[in-house]
């Protein structure tokens, strides 16, 4: 998509402020460090529900525990499947903008912006294929030995702690743009 061609983008625009690259994230790598943790653990969710759902209606049990187990039947699938059919949904709806300021992300109504000078923390990860993903970290405000460990520790959550470039191509000509 080239940002020229959308006026929309000039609305966030700043008049100092010019762009210097955009793009959307790739459709492969999937896959995250996440996923290390949850995909066990969906299995075995999911077959607990199973299990349960199977011994409910093989018995005489009421109607209300043969009908309990749908919904944890229904998550155990989401988790397992489902939420990869919605980060591929997510990641065709995203578009990202870098001007000389800041970054933008844009997801059909939502806006998110970062100022990339003022937030250094950064974690890039790259793969074989030149795509990869960079991940801008809130800085904490204690300054311990547990500072390595919280960012750590937001590689494997997915909340608001960090702004990120998922899965763009060309990741290191971005990062380079990013650290001019």
């Amino acid at each position: 998509m080239d940002y020229q061609q959308c006026d929309w983008i000039n609305k966030y625009i700043m008049p100092d402020e010019y762009v210097v690259w955009n793009g959307r994230p790739g459709k492969g790598h999937l896959l995250t460090s996440y996923d290390i943790f949850m995909i066990p653990f969906s299995i075995i969710w999911c077959g607990f529900a199973i299990l349960w759902e199977t011994i409910a209606f093989t018995s005489s049990a009421s109607l209300f525990f043969k009908l309990w187990g749908i919904p944890f039947i229904c998550v155990g699938l989401f988790m397992l499947f489902g939420r990869f059919i919605l980060k591929s949904y997510i990641r065709k709806e995203t578009i990202y903008v870098i001007t000389n300021k800041r970054i933008f992300s844009f997801r059909k109504n939502q806006v998110q912006t970062l100022d990339y000078h003022m937030n250094p923390t950064r974690n890039v990860t790259q793969h074989q294929d030149g795509t990869g993903t960079i991940r801008f970290y809130s800085t904490p405000t204690f300054n311990t030995q547990f500072s390595a460990l919280f960012i750590s520790m937001q590689s494997f959550r997915h909340n608001d702690q960090y702004f990120e470039l998922e899965n763009i191509p060309d990741v290191d000509r971005v990062f380079q743009i990013l650290s001019n």
